[in-house]
């Protein structure tokens, strides 16, 4: 049943409720006709003019079925075809009003019913247009059974009926529009919600400077990792990581240049991350990576910041400014705090800074208490290339 219902309705959940809408309204046609093939036997209205009034609904409607289910109707750039089902119904329903003969009157309620839909489905400019052509086609309707059934059709009736019509029409198509504004004032809001909300939820884990991930949020994925390794037992690896002499940066060249370096390298290293690492900006000129799935390994860790150096090797800023950075590099095991790892990729960036800077210390995981580092040093760069 649900690999029918997929086939019917489409599995987009806005196809879905748009051929729902469709499909609705095919519901009606089928009352209509077996109304209509009702008063064929029993004599109240001739064959020859009920079943072309069969035909040209049953033509229709597997047609606007189609258009909506294949999205053809989004090319015609009316997605659930709305306003022309609409009048589609109108005129089916006009014509009937024609044919059917002493009881027509009874059809004129089904033009309020389309209305009522309209409300649901239209734009307020769409519900205007359907009330006027209504009105107007259903005038033109008792005038052609004013003059070509004289006998038949009272016109001083038909008078009466078109005046109410023209005050009860444009009061339900005034009430149509209103609802139809409220409907679109509602999806305007709640765009405007759902754009606010994802701003506000940038806001809060983005920097705002470099774009990638804050502080706070960083913990939160870390917290999130920590509890993945626990039930996978996949490792992950954390690098605290600084930029090299970035103070002098911002007193010879201004924090322009500064926050421009912060960006820069944000950007170079965005580009060489995998999917599953993430980069945050950890405070200052300080960054935190995280390196994940597939589990990398210090050496695996450790290729990556090499890549991460020979990619800011390629980049000069302004005056002959070029980026370099220390990092500490360190595993994070199974059901160990989260700050104790911080720790000692913490120990492992002092240690690069004060070996020479522009390179990357790991800090092992020792089986006792101590802990020890194995030094990767980067590629030395003349002093004063150097950020």
């Amino acid at each position: 049943m649900r690999k029918l219902g997929n086939l019917i309705l489409g599995v987009e959940p806005k196809l879905r409720a748009r051929v729902g809408m469709t499909l609705l309204a095919m519901w009606g046609y089928v009352a209509c006709t077996g109304l209509l093939i009702y008063l064929v036997q029993i004599g109240m209205v001739p064959p020859r003019t009920a079943m072309p009034l069969v035909a040209f609904m049953w033509t229709g409607v597997p047609v606007f079925y189609v258009l909506v289910r294949t999205g053809l109707s989004r090319r015609l750039g009316s997605p659930g075809m709305d306003l022309p089902q609409c009048l589609f119904a109108m005129a089916s329903i006009l014509i009937a009003y024609v044919i059917i003969g002493p009881e027509r009157n009874t059809v004129l309620l089904l033009i309020a019913l389309v209305m009522v839909f309209g409300m649901i489905t239209l734009t307020p400019r769409q519900v205007r247009i359907m009330g006027i052509c209504t009105l107007a086609c259903l005038g033109a309707a008792m005038v052609w059974l004013a003059l070509h059934e004289p006998g038949r059709v009272d016109a001083r009736v038909e008078i009466i009926k078109f005046v109410l019509a023209a005050c009860t029409l444009p009061v339900i198509s005034a009430v149509a529009t209103h609802v139809a504004k409220l409907r679109t004032r509602l999806l305007d809001q709640k765009h405007e919600l759902k754009h606010a909300l994802s701003m506000l939820h940038e806001v809060a884990t983005r920097d705002e400077l470099t774009g990638l991930h804050n502080r706070r949020h960083m913990m939160q994925l870390m917290e999130q990792q920590t509890k993945r390794q626990l039930r996978s037992g996949e490792g992950f690896c954390l690098a605290l990581i600084d930029l090299d002499h970035f103070k002098q940066v911002n007193d010879h060249f201004g924090h322009q240049v500064g926050d421009l370096v912060l960006k820069t390298f944000a950007q170079t290293i965005g580009k060489e991350l995998r999917q599953t690492d993430v980069l945050a900006r950890w405070g200052g000129e300080e960054f935190l990576l995280m390196l994940t799935a597939p589990d990398p390994g210090l050496e695996g860790a450790q290729a990556s910041l090499a890549r991460f150096q020979a990619a800011l090797r390629q980049v000069v800023i302004g005056n002959g400014v070029r980026i370099t950075f220390s990092a500490g590099l360190t595993e994070h095991p199974p059901g160990e705090p989260l700050h104790e790892t911080l720790e000692r990729a913490d120990r492992g960036l002092y240690k690069a800074k004060e070996q020479g800077r522009n390179r990357v210390e790991w800090v092992r995981v020792a089986t006792t208490d101590q802990s020890h580092v194995s030094r990767s040093p980067g590629t030395p760069l003349a002093q004063d290339d150097q950020v």
